[in-house]
């Protein structure tokens, strides 16, 4: 394991101009490989099952997956795109860094007495090295076997932001009731041909682009009974072989992996303990330095898997790993048997379960391996058997085979329950190139375990069990949001409810901005007037960052509700600022903490700092050995008081909740923003977002909400305010008269983007209505043309104004000439006229 520095410079340079890849956009290609190979070699016309692959790469973490229950590149299929073989485990993208070969689901039961097991591949040696095609779970014929795309519409309806449009979802089909004997052979080992479970498997697979979401993927099933009798007590399991190398190692590939498992981490808040996570992980056993630094080669990261949802009652978890290249049986660590319960061995080997007997024990019985690093520590006092006669060898690393499982549960008849997993990668596990070497003793690994860093693979999968099921979401509206405890905030002497875990119900969606304030408007002749409480934004907690994030406001206006359309009037952004601080273990800059207020820094750092002298190229010295420099989150415009801009409409307001207005509204949450100069005689489209500054230590960028949410049409004209002058109505309409020839398109009045016909975007408007009212137009001769019926809240931004576009009612053009209105109302009724010259 260890080159000589002209070796180790050689074989780097070779790596690196091999590993030279032009960067390339991110596209999502959709791949079909029918596998011709299995009629080609059968002289048989049996139609046979469609098998086909899809590749996630919209993130950093890209693979390919299956539509047979085979996750990785099995069958060294294209990325067709790419004009290069489709990626495999690879981390980060383009680097062709590889962090496994493939992961298999297995399902086991008890059927009618007689125990099964479904593999979509089998770790059976005669299978493993003849028949590699061969698997018991397969997809039907096309096309009805064939991946379902649903990533155009995953997440429709979502509006808070555009999370929806960096998913991707696919989804398949297969079962293990083919029973074609050209594909499902024999096993020596069960002295039978496959008998299935009767079971099918729905796998939806979830890959996202955003920063926080990009290094893993999730995958769901739903393990359906599909056979004519129940099956009892199943267990799940994930069968994995692990490797993690560079494509360009030599040799090629180098079995130098170890595996673990973590059950729990703390939680976030301490007062909750611990949070159960139980991960199983594989990594490259020393981070594959070369002349005792890393280099875009090195294999640092490690590829976790673990549960995101189990059904009820399955609480039996195992983790079990093997090795099997020494040239011997396999072998990997067990408990010493008892009276009761003796030790199983597998085939005559302490690893490798082989047929089906030896899977569902392997999978039901309860046991967590330790990791690969202690195999050559005696651990036979905690109850295991001795180490293996080649055991300093197993901590020098291995090709790694796992199984994680989970069970028992009860498959009645017709009933389906759903097992999710997260595959994550977790990076720069190895912090310190020169660690294996120099401080790992196989006898007592604990010292080199001190530097391994696992941190960012449990961000990762608490980032996807959020996402999976989010905290504090009551999906199924059954009144429950999850768990969640009260956090006191010691500066507002506020209670804060916290969730911690979702509802149970899987939501597959991922982090949000605040929610944006309700607003009001207030219409003028040519003015606008926009108001909202922002108590709701500004205490909103985020369940994914787990703090308050709310950064600030900003207003917008538009001439339509096309989004290329809308201009941004003003912003209030909270002064706060970012602390960078210099890494001296990896030699660069680092952004991990959220921002820091201005009146926080002045408490840290004196009432005269003033974070903006401290840039990159001068930064702070703390006297403590440690280095920062400061940016600003946005753009740090927080004063309130400019009439002009965004402003408290109460300044002298406290944060005081028994200090509210005449419609119980907290006045130190009210805001104002004014338009000015505005036309009358057009509609504008009003919203004001509201934004966050986001989650550094995730690559979790600021998040706002949509423009959408709290859009509001509006005139600048006076609202109804004279609805009634000298006791009767005191509408109008305008243009009068209508001049086809006044070019009221090129004025911005109609048809702003010319996407409709000349004849259907003509437009008059009644203005000082009451809110409620019925407008008919006749023509000279009496006859009805159309009538409106005009019906809008009190105070809003069309409260008082409708809208005719000169389409009869029977959907022609009106003619010209002159016409009558009349508007009646519980005010009153009125009659008036208009022309129409074309």
């Amino acid at each position: 394991m260890k080159y000589s520095k002209i070796i180790s410079f050689i074989i780097l340079a070779f790596l690196l101009s091999a590993s030279m890849v032009n960067s390339q956009p991110d596209e999502i290609p959709k791949y079909t490989y029918p596998f011709d190979k299995l009629k080609q070699e059968s002289k048989s016309t049996i139609e046979y099952p469609y098998l086909s692959y899809r590749v996630h790469r919209n993130g950093r973490f890209w693979n390919t997956i299956m539509n047979n229950g085979i996750i990785g590149n099995f069958f060294d299929v294209q990325d067709r795109d790419l004009q290069l073989t489709a990626p495999d485990y690879y981390f980060p993208r383009y680097s062709r860094i590889r962090h496994a070969f493939n992961t298999n689901i297995w399902v086991g039961g008890v059927v009618d007495g007689d125990t099964l097991v479904t593999t979509a591949r089998n770790n059976d040696t005669y299978w493993y090295w003849y028949m590699r095609f061969y698997s018991e779970f397969w997809p039907d014929i096309y096309p009805i076997g064939e991946f379902e795309d649903l990533s155009t519409n995953f997440g429709a309806g979502e509006t808070a932001d555009d999370f929806a449009r960096s998913q991707i979802k696919y989804r398949a089909v297969y079962t293990d009731t083919m029973l074609l004997e050209d594909i499902i052979p024999y096993n020596n080992y069960d002295g039978r041909y496959h008998r299935p479970l009767g079971i099918e498997i729905t796998q939806t697979s979830y890959s996202w682009s955003y920063e926080y979401a990009e290094d893993f993927l999730i995958i769901d099933y739903i393990v359906r009974n599909i056979g004519p009798d129940d099956i009892d007590d199943v267990y799940v399991g994930f069968y994995q072989q692990g490797a993690n190398h560079y494509i360009g190692e030599i040799p090629y590939p180098r079995r130098d992996d170890i595996p673990g498992f973590k059950d729990s981490i703390p939680y976030e808040f301490e007062q909750l303990g611990n949070e159960p996570i139980n991960v199983a992980w594989t990594i490259d056993v020393d981070g594959w330095p070369l002349v005792n630094k890393w280099f875009p080669v090195s294999t640092r990261h490690t590829l976790g898997i673990a549960p995101l949802d189990v059904p009820e009652g399955a609480d039996n978890i195992s983790f079990n790993w093997w090795s099997a290249g020494w040239g011997q049986s396999a072998w990997g660590p067990r408990k010493r048997g008892t009276v009761e319960n003796p030790l199983r061995l597998f085939n005559g080997s302490f690893g490798n379960p082989v047929g089906d007997n030896n899977k569902y024990y392997m999978m039901a019985h309860p046991e967590i391996d330790y990791n690969g690093y202690y195999a050559a520590v005696d651990m036979s006092r905690r109850g295991w058997i001795e180490p293996f006669e080649y055991a300093e060898n197993l901590t020098e690393g291995f090709f790694v085979n796992y199984v994680l499982s989970f069970g028992p549960f009860d498959l009645k008849r017709g009933e389906a329950e759903r097992v999710t997993i997260v595959m994550s990668i977790g990076e720069n596990v190895h912090t310190v190139a020169t660690a294996y070497a120099n401080v790992f003793d196989p006898e007592n690994p604990i010292p080199y375990m001190t530097f391994l860093d696992f941190s960012d693979l449990y961000d990762n999968i608490r980032w996807a069990k959020r996402i999976y099921d989010n905290p504090g979401v009551d999906t199924d509206n059954d009144g429950d949001s999850g768990k969640y405890f009260f956090l006191v905030d010691t500066l507002k002497g506020d209670s804060l409810q916290i969730f911690y875990e979702g509802d149970g119900v899987p939501d597959f969606r991922g982090a949000t901005p605040p929610p944006p304030p309700p607003i009001r408007v207030k219409a003028e002749d040519n003015r606008i007037t926009v108001r909202w409480n922002g108590r709701e934004s500004e205490n909103y907690f985020d369940t994914f960052s787990l703090i308050k994030d709310f950064d600030g406001y900003r207003v917008y206006i538009a001439r339509s509700k096309d989004e290329n359309d809308i201009t941004l009037l003003s912003s209030y952004d909270k002064e706060n600022y970012n602390r960078h601080n210099w890494n001296a273990r990896f030699e660069k800059w680092e952004h991990k903490e959220t921002p820091y207020t201005i009146d926080t820094l002045k408490m840290m750092y004196g009432e005269y700092f003033e974070p903006l002298d401290y840039p990159r190229s001068h930064p702070l010295n703390d006297g403590d050995g440690n280095f920062y420099y400061f940016t600003e989150v946005d753009h740090n415009y927080s004063y309130l008081l400019d009439p002009n801009e965004i402003h408290k409409i109460y300044p002298d307001a406290v944060n005081d909740t028994t200090d509210v207005d005449e419609n119980g509204r907290m006045r130190f949450y009210e805001y104002e923003y004014v338009i000015d100069n505005l036309l009358p005689t057009i509609p504008y489209y009003v919203s004001v977002t509201a934004f966050d500054f986001g989650y550094p230590a995730k690559s979790l960028y600021s998040l706002e909400s949509s423009k959408e949410i709290n859009r509001v049409k509006v005139f600048a004209i006076n609202q109804g305010e004279d609805v009634l002058k000298d006791n009767k109505l005191n509408v109008f309409c305008y243009p009068n008269p209508y001049r086809i020839d006044a070019g009221y398109a090129n004025l911005g009045m109609e048809n702003r983007f010319t996407d409709l016909h000349v004849d259907r975007a003509r437009t008059i408007y009644f203005a000082n209505l009451p809110h409620k009212c019925t407008i008919s137009i006749f023509s000279l001769d009496g006859d009805l043309i159309r009538s409106i019926e005009h019906d809008e809240p009190k105070g809003s931004g069309e409260s008082a104004i409708e809208r005719f576009d000169l389409i009869t009612r029977n959907t022609q053009a009106i003619e010209t000439g002159l016409y009558y209105w009349v508007v009646e109302s519980e005010f009153g009724n009125q009659v008036g006229k208009f022309a129409i010259i074309k």
